[in-house]
């Protein structure tokens, strides 16, 4: 299905990446300046136009779309067999699991987050989980460029397969009596789980992990925004990958 990408930096960035395939690309008429950029666009042999001011806003783009706009023929997730064999840039890979995210901006942001601190991919599901479309691809800042995304019919069978390669499986939870999140170590292979906005992860998948952490939290406050958790606990793996 066809979805668009908009902004210099994130089409440049989703051109140079092996996920996206283009249907065409939309620039205004002062990108034909930009050898680099038509040269990166025609080497790849996507269809382009340059169009002036009155002729590109005769489409209805996003209002900060600086000009160009990427009409993305396809996304390709990776298999979950390739995503285990490729070589992490850490000593340990880390991979992230979401349990039916559906807020695209959540999985945007996580995305970038993800691309930022170069992460080895995230697997979701098929079924009950946003998949990547404009806004997912918009809120990640052109992260969905560089992080493999898997997506599996189960996620309880894709913890199965990461057991066999010795992937310790962290389920993040709301439970006070798991460890709290600056006390685990992060020096085996690890796959971190978050859960759904509203519902947390399945207690199906919570069994088969092997250890729960939590954030501690006061105010009577229980939970944080899914990409916020996200963010506070890549923290800390960071500072314990840097020590």
């Amino acid at each position: 299905m066809t979805f668009l990408a908009f902004g210099n930096h994130t089409v440049r960035n989703l051109l140079q990446s092996p996920y996206f395939t283009f249907k065409k690309i939309i620039l205004l008429d002062k990108y034909k300046k930009d050898l680099s950029l038509i040269k990166l666009i025609e080497k790849k042999n996507i269809p382009y136009q340059l169009l002036d001011k009155d002729n590109f806003s005769r489409y209805s783009f996003d209002k900060k779309n600086q000009g160009i706009v990427a009409f993305i023929k396809e996304y390709f997730y990776v298999s979950l067999p390739s995503l285990l064999k490729q070589k992490s840039t850490r000593k340990f890979p880390c991979l992230v699991m979401l349990d039916g995210i559906e807020d695209p901006h959540n999985f945007g942001a996580i995305l970038r987050t993800c691309a930022a601190f170069s992460l080895d991919g995230i697997i979701i599901a098929k079924k009950n989980q946003v998949p990547i479309n404009s806004t997912v691809v918009k809120i990640s800042m052109g992260g969905a460029a560089y992080v493999p995304i898997c997506q599996v019919d189960s996620l309880a069978e894709a913890i199965n397969e990461l057991k066999k390669k010795e992937y310790q499986i962290v389920a993040t939870v709301c439970e006070t009596e798991s460890l709290k999140y600056n006390q685990l170590n992060f020096n085996s292979p690890t796959c971190i789980i978050f859960g759904n906005e509203h519902e947390g992860i399945k207690k199906s998948l919570i069994k088969k992990s092997d250890c729960g952490i939590y954030i501690p939290m006061s105010n009577n406050i229980n939970s944080l925004n899914v990409s916020v958790s996200f963010g506070i606990i890549l923290a800390q793996i960071i500072n314990q990958w840097e020590v």
